[in-house]
Protein backbone atom coordinates (compact mmCIF):
# COMPACT_ATOMS: atom_id res chain seq x y z
CA UNK A 1 0.00 0.00 0.00
CA UNK A 2 2.88 2.33 0.42
CA UNK A 3 4.19 1.65 -2.77
CA UNK A 4 1.17 2.68 -4.42
CA UNK A 5 0.71 6.04 -2.60
CA UNK A 6 4.31 6.99 -3.49
CA UNK A 7 3.90 5.98 -6.89
CA UNK A 8 0.37 7.73 -7.09
CA UNK A 9 1.90 10.81 -5.21
CA UNK A 10 5.29 10.54 -7.52
CA UNK A 11 2.18 10.48 -11.07
CA UNK A 12 0.29 13.06 -9.47
CA UNK A 13 3.25 15.65 -9.04
CA UNK A 14 4.28 14.99 -12.39
CA UNK A 15 0.86 15.60 -14.16
CA UNK A 16 0.86 18.71 -11.98
CA UNK A 17 4.69 19.04 -13.99
CA UNK A 18 3.27 18.77 -17.04
CA UNK A 19 0.40 20.35 -16.76
CA UNK A 20 2.31 23.73 -15.55
CA UNK A 21 5.04 23.14 -18.36
CA UNK A 22 1.72 23.23 -21.20
CA UNK A 23 -0.06 25.65 -19.86
CA UNK A 24 3.33 27.64 -19.55
CA UNK A 25 3.89 28.12 -23.19
CA UNK A 26 0.90 29.86 -23.83
CA UNK A 27 1.62 33.43 -23.38
CA UNK A 28 4.45 32.80 -25.41
CA UNK A 29 1.99 31.05 -28.30
CA UNK A 30 0.02 33.50 -27.95
CA UNK A 31 2.16 36.35 -28.34
CA UNK A 32 3.56 34.95 -31.43
CA UNK A 33 0.61 34.91 -33.14
CA UNK A 34 -0.09 38.43 -31.99
CA UNK A 35 3.40 39.60 -33.47
CA UNK A 36 2.28 37.42 -36.67
CA UNK A 37 -1.13 39.11 -37.34
CA UNK A 38 0.08 42.71 -36.39
CA UNK A 39 2.80 42.09 -39.33
CA UNK A 40 -0.35 40.69 -41.21
CA UNK A 41 -2.19 43.34 -40.07
CA UNK A 42 0.86 46.72 -41.59
CA UNK A 43 1.21 45.02 -44.74
CA UNK A 44 -2.42 45.19 -45.36
CA UNK A 45 -1.88 48.83 -44.58
CA UNK A 46 0.83 49.03 -46.96
CA UNK A 47 -1.34 47.39 -49.55
CA UNK A 48 -4.46 49.51 -49.14
CA UNK A 49 -2.14 52.62 -49.72
CA UNK A 50 -1.06 50.85 -52.95
CA UNK A 51 -4.82 50.70 -53.76
CA UNK A 52 -5.65 54.07 -53.10
CA UNK A 53 -2.26 55.71 -55.42
CA UNK A 54 -3.18 52.97 -57.96
CA UNK A 55 -6.46 54.40 -58.73
CA UNK A 56 -5.41 58.23 -58.23
CA UNK A 57 -1.33 58.34 -58.89
CA UNK A 58 -1.48 61.98 -57.37
CA UNK A 59 -3.11 60.87 -54.17
CA UNK A 60 0.07 61.54 -51.98
CA UNK A 61 0.32 65.22 -53.20
CA UNK A 62 -2.80 65.57 -50.68
CA UNK A 63 -1.62 64.28 -47.76
CA UNK A 64 -4.45 61.66 -47.78
CA UNK A 65 -5.13 59.24 -45.04
CA UNK A 66 -5.94 55.91 -44.95
CA UNK A 67 -9.88 56.72 -44.70
CA UNK A 68 -11.99 54.14 -46.29
CA UNK A 69 -13.79 54.58 -49.67
CA UNK A 70 -16.88 56.41 -48.95
CA UNK A 71 -15.46 58.83 -46.77
CA UNK A 72 -13.24 61.77 -47.60
CA UNK A 73 -10.39 60.87 -50.10
CA UNK A 74 -8.66 64.54 -49.54
CA UNK A 75 -8.59 64.03 -45.48
CA UNK A 76 -5.52 65.56 -43.50
CA UNK A 77 -2.56 63.52 -43.30
CA UNK A 78 -2.27 61.18 -39.98
CA UNK A 79 -0.06 63.39 -37.19
CA UNK A 80 3.09 61.50 -36.72
CA UNK A 81 3.61 60.28 -33.23
CA UNK A 82 5.60 60.62 -30.92
CA UNK A 83 4.80 57.89 -28.24
CA UNK A 84 3.57 59.87 -25.59
CA UNK A 85 0.43 61.08 -24.49
CA UNK A 86 -3.01 60.36 -26.92
CA UNK A 87 -2.11 58.39 -30.35
CA UNK A 88 -3.92 61.02 -32.98
CA UNK A 89 -3.29 58.05 -35.89
CA UNK A 90 -6.57 56.96 -37.62
CA UNK A 91 -6.85 53.08 -37.27
CA UNK A 92 -8.97 50.69 -39.46
CA UNK A 93 -10.00 47.30 -38.73
CA UNK A 94 -8.87 44.20 -40.80
CA UNK A 95 -11.85 42.44 -42.48
CA UNK A 96 -12.45 40.11 -40.45
CA UNK A 97 -10.23 39.77 -37.52
CA UNK A 98 -9.63 41.57 -34.73
CA UNK A 99 -5.93 43.33 -36.12
CA UNK A 100 -6.01 46.77 -36.70
CA UNK A 101 -3.85 49.00 -39.16
CA UNK A 102 -2.82 52.78 -39.76
CA UNK A 103 -0.88 54.33 -42.05
CA UNK A 104 1.39 57.70 -41.96
CA UNK A 105 3.31 59.17 -44.89
CA UNK A 106 6.69 59.90 -43.82
CA UNK A 107 8.18 63.44 -44.77
CA UNK A 108 11.46 64.22 -47.04
CA UNK A 109 14.17 66.86 -47.03
CA UNK A 110 13.74 67.50 -43.25
CA UNK A 111 10.38 68.49 -43.54
CA UNK A 112 8.06 68.00 -40.41
CA UNK A 113 4.99 67.11 -41.98
CA UNK A 114 3.63 66.82 -45.77
CA UNK A 115 2.21 70.11 -47.18
CA UNK A 116 -0.35 70.06 -49.99
CA UNK A 117 1.43 73.99 -50.48
CA UNK A 118 4.42 71.86 -51.58
CA UNK A 119 4.28 68.16 -51.96
CA UNK A 120 7.32 67.69 -54.03
CA UNK A 121 9.39 69.42 -51.81
CA UNK A 122 8.13 67.87 -48.32
CA UNK A 123 7.52 64.56 -49.72
CA UNK A 124 9.44 63.64 -52.28
CA UNK A 125 13.66 62.71 -52.11
CA UNK A 126 15.07 65.13 -53.79
CA UNK A 127 17.49 62.13 -53.98
CA UNK A 128 15.70 59.55 -55.21
CA UNK A 129 12.49 59.96 -56.91
CA UNK A 130 10.87 58.37 -54.01
CA UNK A 131 8.60 59.15 -51.33
CA UNK A 132 7.71 56.59 -48.22
CA UNK A 133 5.23 55.96 -46.16
CA UNK A 134 4.92 53.75 -42.54
CA UNK A 135 2.30 50.94 -41.82
CA UNK A 136 1.49 49.74 -38.12
CA UNK A 137 -0.40 46.87 -37.56
CA UNK A 138 -1.49 46.26 -34.11
CA UNK A 139 -3.41 43.31 -31.73
CA UNK A 140 -3.59 43.73 -28.74
CA UNK A 141 -1.07 45.37 -27.46
CA UNK A 142 1.31 44.04 -29.77
CA UNK A 143 2.58 46.50 -32.84
CA UNK A 144 4.60 46.44 -35.46
CA UNK A 145 5.32 48.94 -37.95
CA UNK A 146 6.62 48.39 -41.80
CA UNK A 147 8.17 51.35 -44.38
CA UNK A 148 7.57 51.27 -47.77
CA UNK A 149 9.34 53.06 -50.59
CA UNK A 150 7.43 54.04 -53.76
CA UNK A 151 9.27 55.39 -56.91
CA UNK A 152 7.74 55.79 -60.16
CA UNK A 153 8.75 54.73 -63.47
CA UNK A 154 11.12 57.37 -64.55
CA UNK A 155 12.73 58.73 -67.73
CA UNK A 156 15.63 58.28 -65.65
CA UNK A 157 15.44 54.36 -65.92
CA UNK A 158 16.54 54.92 -69.42
CA UNK A 159 19.50 55.75 -70.98
CA UNK A 160 18.08 57.35 -73.74
CA UNK A 161 14.07 58.28 -74.07
CA UNK A 162 12.22 59.91 -76.97
CA UNK A 163 8.39 60.41 -77.32
CA UNK A 164 8.99 60.70 -81.72
CA UNK A 165 11.80 59.26 -83.48
CA UNK A 166 11.69 62.22 -85.97
CA UNK A 167 13.28 65.78 -86.36
CA UNK A 168 11.88 68.81 -84.50
CA UNK A 169 9.23 70.34 -86.44
CA UNK A 170 10.66 73.72 -85.09
CA UNK A 171 14.49 72.73 -86.47
CA UNK A 172 12.83 71.92 -90.25
CA UNK A 173 12.91 73.56 -93.34
CA UNK A 174 9.60 74.03 -92.93
CA UNK A 175 8.28 74.11 -89.40
CA UNK A 176 4.07 74.63 -90.20
CA UNK A 177 4.09 71.82 -92.51
CA UNK A 178 6.19 69.42 -90.32
CA UNK A 179 4.08 70.46 -87.17
CA UNK A 180 1.06 70.11 -88.67
CA UNK A 181 2.12 66.45 -90.28
CA UNK A 182 4.69 65.07 -88.51
CA UNK A 183 4.08 65.14 -84.98
CA UNK A 184 2.50 61.51 -85.01
CA UNK A 185 4.20 57.89 -84.83
CA UNK A 186 5.85 56.35 -87.20
CA UNK A 187 2.91 54.56 -88.65
CA UNK A 188 0.97 57.72 -88.90
CA UNK A 189 4.26 59.87 -90.61
CA UNK A 190 3.91 60.28 -93.96
CA UNK A 191 6.46 61.09 -96.68
CA UNK A 192 8.19 64.01 -96.29
CA UNK A 193 8.75 64.34 -92.56
CA UNK A 194 12.60 64.29 -91.37
CA UNK A 195 12.89 60.51 -90.54
CA UNK A 196 16.56 60.28 -88.22
CA UNK A 197 18.19 57.04 -88.27
CA UNK A 198 20.64 55.31 -86.28
CA UNK A 199 24.21 54.59 -88.44
CA UNK A 200 26.44 51.63 -87.29
CA UNK A 201 28.55 53.54 -85.43
CA UNK A 202 25.69 54.55 -83.03
CA UNK A 203 26.33 52.85 -79.46
CA UNK A 204 23.69 53.31 -76.85
CA UNK A 205 25.37 51.94 -74.19
CA UNK A 206 22.28 51.29 -71.45
CA UNK A 207 18.50 50.84 -71.29
CA UNK A 208 16.44 52.86 -74.15
CA UNK A 209 12.51 53.46 -74.50
CA UNK A 210 10.65 54.69 -77.65
CA UNK A 211 7.39 55.84 -77.49
CA UNK A 212 8.34 55.64 -81.19
CA UNK A 213 9.77 53.13 -83.14
CA UNK A 214 13.18 53.50 -84.49
CA UNK A 215 14.70 53.76 -87.83
CA UNK A 216 18.14 51.90 -87.96
CA UNK A 217 21.20 52.17 -90.39
CA UNK A 218 23.21 48.84 -90.13
CA UNK A 219 24.70 47.70 -87.05
CA UNK A 220 23.87 50.05 -84.32
CA UNK A 221 24.58 48.75 -80.78
CA UNK A 222 21.27 48.85 -78.30
CA UNK A 223 22.10 48.06 -74.65
CA UNK A 224 25.29 46.70 -72.61
CA UNK A 225 23.94 43.50 -71.23
CA UNK A 226 20.71 41.26 -71.33
CA UNK A 227 20.00 43.12 -67.73
CA UNK A 228 19.02 46.22 -70.30
CA UNK A 229 15.42 47.19 -71.05
CA UNK A 230 15.08 47.66 -74.80
CA UNK A 231 11.41 49.11 -75.48
CA UNK A 232 9.44 50.52 -77.91
CA UNK A 233 5.49 51.40 -77.09
CA UNK A 234 5.02 50.49 -81.15
CA UNK A 235 4.12 47.14 -82.37
CA UNK A 236 6.30 44.40 -82.99
CA UNK A 237 9.29 44.89 -83.94
CA UNK A 238 9.17 48.01 -82.35
CA UNK A 239 12.14 48.77 -85.56
CA UNK A 240 12.53 49.38 -89.08
CA UNK A 241 15.41 49.37 -91.36
CA UNK A 242 16.66 51.84 -93.63
CA UNK A 243 17.63 49.57 -96.29
CA UNK A 244 21.31 49.70 -95.07
CA UNK A 245 23.93 46.60 -94.73
CA UNK A 246 23.48 44.54 -91.90
CA UNK A 247 21.33 44.37 -88.94
CA UNK A 248 21.28 46.14 -85.01
CA UNK A 249 22.83 44.77 -82.25
CA UNK A 250 20.16 44.28 -79.04
CA UNK A 251 22.36 43.13 -76.32
CA UNK A 252 18.61 42.79 -74.69
CA UNK A 253 15.69 41.69 -76.41
CA UNK A 254 13.78 44.60 -77.85
CA UNK A 255 10.16 44.63 -76.31
CA UNK A 256 7.22 46.31 -78.42
CA UNK A 257 3.86 47.51 -77.55
CA UNK A 258 4.99 48.46 -73.65
CA UNK A 259 2.89 51.14 -72.93
CA UNK A 260 4.01 54.55 -73.40
CA UNK A 261 5.54 57.27 -70.95
CA UNK A 262 4.34 61.01 -71.63
CA UNK A 263 6.70 64.26 -71.10
CA UNK A 264 5.52 66.39 -69.32
CA UNK A 265 4.26 69.61 -71.02
CA UNK A 266 6.34 72.34 -69.05
CA UNK A 267 9.12 72.07 -66.52
CA UNK A 268 7.41 75.55 -64.73
CA UNK A 269 7.26 73.63 -61.58
CA UNK A 270 10.56 73.91 -60.96
CA UNK A 271 10.53 78.10 -61.04
CA UNK A 272 8.64 77.70 -57.82
CA UNK A 273 11.18 75.13 -56.52
CA UNK A 274 13.83 77.77 -56.69
CA UNK A 275 14.72 79.69 -54.08
CA UNK A 276 16.62 83.33 -53.89
CA UNK A 277 18.89 84.20 -55.03
CA UNK A 278 18.97 81.04 -57.50
CA UNK A 279 16.17 82.18 -59.69
CA UNK A 280 17.97 84.39 -62.70
CA UNK A 281 16.16 86.28 -65.41
CA UNK A 282 17.89 86.06 -69.10
CA UNK A 283 21.03 85.21 -70.48
CA UNK A 284 23.25 83.28 -68.16
CA UNK A 285 26.38 82.19 -68.36
CA UNK A 286 27.59 79.55 -65.47
CA UNK A 287 30.81 78.47 -64.94
CA UNK A 288 30.98 75.06 -62.52
CA UNK A 289 33.67 74.78 -59.96
CA UNK A 290 33.54 72.26 -57.60
CA UNK A 291 30.60 73.35 -54.74
CA UNK A 292 30.43 76.51 -56.28
CA UNK A 293 30.44 78.52 -59.79
CA UNK A 294 30.75 81.72 -61.25
CA UNK A 295 27.48 83.10 -62.96
CA UNK A 296 27.37 86.17 -65.38
CA UNK A 297 24.22 87.69 -65.38
CA UNK A 298 22.34 89.37 -68.03
CA UNK A 299 23.36 92.75 -67.14
CA UNK A 300 27.13 91.43 -67.41
CA UNK A 301 27.37 91.59 -63.98
CA UNK A 302 29.97 88.37 -62.39
CA UNK A 303 29.14 87.10 -59.16
CA UNK A 304 32.25 84.62 -58.52
CA UNK A 305 32.38 81.61 -55.91
CA UNK A 306 28.88 81.57 -55.49
CA UNK A 307 27.78 78.13 -53.08
CA UNK A 308 25.89 75.81 -55.41
CA UNK A 309 22.05 76.02 -54.25
CA UNK A 310 20.98 73.99 -50.90
CA UNK A 311 18.11 72.53 -52.34
CA UNK A 312 19.91 71.73 -55.80
CA UNK A 313 17.54 73.52 -58.16
CA UNK A 314 19.11 76.69 -59.89
CA UNK A 315 16.23 78.31 -62.17
CA UNK A 316 16.56 80.92 -65.30
CA UNK A 317 13.60 82.17 -66.69
CA UNK A 318 12.41 85.35 -69.04
CA UNK A 319 13.02 88.58 -68.92
CA UNK A 320 11.85 89.85 -72.48
CA UNK A 321 13.37 87.71 -75.28
CA UNK A 322 13.02 90.11 -78.00
CA UNK A 323 15.33 87.97 -80.33
CA UNK A 324 15.56 84.64 -79.63
CA UNK A 325 18.71 82.77 -81.09
CA UNK A 326 17.97 81.01 -84.42
CA UNK A 327 16.62 77.00 -83.51
CA UNK A 328 19.30 74.20 -84.37
CA UNK A 329 20.64 73.40 -86.58
CA UNK A 330 21.33 77.17 -87.94
CA UNK A 331 22.49 79.03 -83.65
CA UNK A 332 24.49 82.08 -84.12
CA UNK A 333 24.41 82.94 -80.52
CA UNK A 334 22.82 86.24 -81.08
CA UNK A 335 19.85 86.25 -78.44
CA UNK A 336 18.60 89.15 -76.63
CA UNK A 337 20.15 89.81 -72.91
CA UNK A 338 16.72 89.20 -71.70
CA UNK A 339 16.13 85.73 -73.45
CA UNK A 340 16.42 82.73 -70.74
CA UNK A 341 19.33 80.75 -72.07
CA UNK A 342 21.62 79.33 -70.26
CA UNK A 343 25.27 78.26 -71.09
CA UNK A 344 27.14 75.81 -68.98
CA UNK A 345 30.28 74.12 -68.28
CA UNK A 346 32.90 72.72 -65.61
CA UNK A 347 32.80 70.25 -62.90
CA UNK A 348 30.66 69.99 -60.12
CA UNK A 349 31.20 67.98 -56.59
CA UNK A 350 27.50 68.71 -55.24
CA UNK A 351 24.05 67.40 -56.47
CA UNK A 352 22.00 70.06 -59.14
CA UNK A 353 19.87 70.30 -61.72
CA UNK A 354 19.45 73.60 -63.99
CA UNK A 355 16.38 74.54 -65.70
CA UNK A 356 15.98 77.14 -67.94
CA UNK A 357 12.23 78.52 -69.68
CA UNK A 358 14.38 78.04 -73.16
CA UNK A 359 17.19 76.52 -73.77
CA UNK A 360 20.51 75.13 -71.96
CA UNK A 361 23.81 75.45 -74.71
CA UNK A 362 26.55 73.23 -73.18
CA UNK A 363 29.87 75.27 -73.87
CA UNK A 364 32.34 72.89 -72.35
CA UNK A 365 32.59 70.13 -70.71
CA UNK A 366 30.39 68.96 -67.56
CA UNK A 367 31.56 66.89 -65.59
CA UNK A 368 31.80 65.58 -61.86
CA UNK A 369 33.62 64.33 -58.79
CA UNK A 370 32.61 62.51 -55.80
CA UNK A 371 29.30 61.02 -55.69
CA UNK A 372 27.66 63.93 -57.17
CA UNK A 373 24.65 63.94 -59.84
CA UNK A 374 23.60 66.57 -62.39
CA UNK A 375 20.39 67.36 -64.20
CA UNK A 376 20.23 69.83 -67.24
CA UNK A 377 15.98 70.39 -67.78
CA UNK A 378 15.38 72.89 -70.86
CA UNK A 379 11.93 74.03 -71.84
CA UNK A 380 13.20 73.93 -75.34
CA UNK A 381 16.16 72.39 -76.59
CA UNK A 382 19.51 71.29 -74.47
CA UNK A 383 22.11 72.15 -77.23
CA UNK A 384 25.78 71.75 -77.33
CA UNK A 385 27.65 74.33 -78.79
CA UNK A 386 29.39 74.22 -82.14
CA UNK A 387 30.28 77.54 -83.04
CA UNK A 388 30.88 78.06 -87.20
CA UNK A 389 31.02 80.84 -89.52
CA UNK A 390 28.25 82.69 -91.21
CA UNK A 391 27.78 84.28 -94.65
CA UNK A 392 24.50 85.79 -94.32
CA UNK A 393 22.51 82.82 -93.81
CA UNK A 394 24.83 80.45 -95.14
CA UNK A 395 27.33 78.03 -92.93
CA UNK A 396 30.46 78.02 -94.90
CA UNK A 397 32.35 75.86 -92.16
CA UNK A 398 33.81 75.42 -88.55
CA UNK A 399 34.63 78.34 -86.14
CA UNK A 400 38.62 78.71 -85.64
CA UNK A 401 39.09 76.85 -82.55
CA UNK A 402 36.27 74.73 -82.22
CA UNK A 403 36.72 72.05 -80.05
CA UNK A 404 37.14 67.90 -80.69
CA UNK A 405 35.45 65.42 -78.49
CA UNK A 406 32.78 66.59 -75.66
CA UNK A 407 31.64 65.08 -72.29
CA UNK A 408 28.54 66.08 -70.45
CA UNK A 409 27.43 64.00 -66.93
CA UNK A 410 24.63 64.83 -66.39
CA UNK A 411 20.98 63.98 -67.29
CA UNK A 412 19.56 65.97 -69.94
CA UNK A 413 16.06 66.58 -70.49
CA UNK A 414 14.27 68.86 -73.08
CA UNK A 415 10.55 69.51 -72.48
CA UNK A 416 8.98 70.63 -75.34
CA UNK A 417 11.82 69.87 -78.16
CA UNK A 418 15.42 68.21 -78.54
CA UNK A 419 18.94 67.41 -77.57
CA UNK A 420 20.59 68.49 -80.40
CA UNK A 421 24.01 69.70 -81.62
CA UNK A 422 24.46 73.39 -82.99
CA UNK A 423 25.07 73.44 -86.24
CA UNK A 424 25.42 69.36 -86.98
CA UNK A 425 25.36 69.73 -90.62
CA UNK A 426 28.42 72.15 -91.24
CA UNK A 427 31.29 71.39 -91.06
CA UNK A 428 33.58 68.83 -90.34
CA UNK A 429 33.45 65.69 -87.96
CA UNK A 430 33.86 67.43 -84.73
CA UNK A 431 34.66 64.02 -82.80
CA UNK A 432 33.01 62.28 -80.07
CA UNK A 433 29.86 63.29 -78.15
CA UNK A 434 30.35 61.09 -74.48
CA UNK A 435 27.49 61.64 -72.36
CA UNK A 436 27.48 59.66 -69.32
CA UNK A 437 24.01 60.14 -67.59
CA UNK A 438 20.74 59.54 -69.30
CA UNK A 439 19.01 61.72 -72.36
CA UNK A 440 14.77 62.22 -72.62
CA UNK A 441 13.57 64.17 -75.59
CA UNK A 442 9.93 65.33 -76.66
CA UNK A 443 11.67 64.72 -80.55
CA UNK A 444 14.66 62.99 -81.55
CA UNK A 445 17.71 65.68 -81.86
CA UNK A 446 20.65 65.22 -84.51
CA UNK A 447 24.15 65.57 -83.50
CA UNK A 448 25.62 64.40 -87.08
CA UNK A 449 25.26 63.72 -90.97
CA UNK A 450 26.76 60.53 -92.07
CA UNK A 451 28.38 59.27 -95.72
CA UNK A 452 28.97 55.78 -95.97
CA UNK A 453 28.34 54.93 -92.43
CA UNK A 454 31.16 57.47 -90.93
CA UNK A 455 30.64 60.55 -89.27
CA UNK A 456 30.35 63.34 -92.28
CA UNK A 457 29.88 66.41 -90.04
CA UNK A 458 29.59 66.66 -85.91
CA UNK A 459 29.76 64.18 -83.51
CA UNK A 460 29.21 60.39 -83.00
CA UNK A 461 27.60 59.47 -80.02
CA UNK A 462 28.71 57.62 -77.38
CA UNK A 463 26.18 57.27 -74.83
CA UNK A 464 26.11 55.82 -71.55
CA UNK A 465 24.09 55.03 -68.64
CA UNK A 466 24.81 55.99 -65.21
CA UNK A 467 23.86 53.73 -63.23
CA UNK A 468 23.29 55.50 -60.30
CA UNK A 469 20.06 56.95 -61.63
CA UNK A 470 18.10 53.73 -60.58
CA UNK A 471 18.42 55.02 -57.03
CA UNK A 472 19.18 58.66 -57.15
CA UNK A 473 18.09 61.36 -59.02
CA UNK A 474 19.39 64.44 -59.84
CA UNK A 475 16.83 67.12 -57.49
CA UNK A 476 13.57 67.59 -58.22
CA UNK A 477 14.03 65.91 -61.57
CA UNK A 478 10.71 65.78 -63.57
CA UNK A 479 8.83 62.55 -64.10
CA UNK A 480 6.46 61.17 -66.60
CA UNK A 481 2.71 61.84 -66.45
CA UNK A 482 0.72 59.53 -65.09
CA UNK A 483 3.33 57.03 -64.40
CA UNK A 484 2.31 54.48 -61.83
CA UNK A 485 3.96 54.34 -58.44
CA UNK A 486 5.90 50.74 -57.45
CA UNK A 487 6.76 49.65 -54.20
CA UNK A 488 10.03 49.50 -54.78
CA UNK A 489 11.34 47.87 -51.14
CA UNK A 490 10.26 47.37 -47.44
CA UNK A 491 11.48 46.85 -44.54
CA UNK A 492 10.48 46.34 -41.14
CA UNK A 493 10.79 48.87 -38.28
CA UNK A 494 12.26 47.96 -34.88
CA UNK A 495 10.80 48.91 -32.35
CA UNK A 496 7.38 49.75 -33.72
CA UNK A 497 5.72 53.21 -33.28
Amino acid sequence: MIVVIGALTIGSLLSIWALDAATGDLPGAKGSQDRKAAYAAAESGLDYYRFRLANDNDIWKDCATVDPPGTNPRSPINQQWNGTGADPRQWKNVTGSSAQFTVELLPANGAAACNTAQPEATMIDTSSGSFRIRATGRVGKVKRSIVGTFRRKTFLDFLYYTDYETMDPIATSNPTWSQDNCVRYRPDRPNGCVQIQFGSFDRLNGPVHSNDSWLICGGATFGRTSADKLESSQAAPGWVSAGCAGSPNFRSPLKAGVPSMDMPDTNSSLASAAVNPYRYTGKTLITLKGTVMDVTLSDGTTLLNQPLPANGILWVGDGGCAVPDDPPPNAKYNESAGCANVYVHGTYSRDLTIASARDIIVDGDITHTDTAVAGLIAENFVRVQHKVTWSGNTCTGDAPGVAGDRTIDAAIMSVQHSFFADNYDCGSPLGVLHVFGAIAQRFRGTVATSSGGTVATGYAKDYNYDDRFHYRNPPFFLSPVDSAWLRIRQNEQVPAT
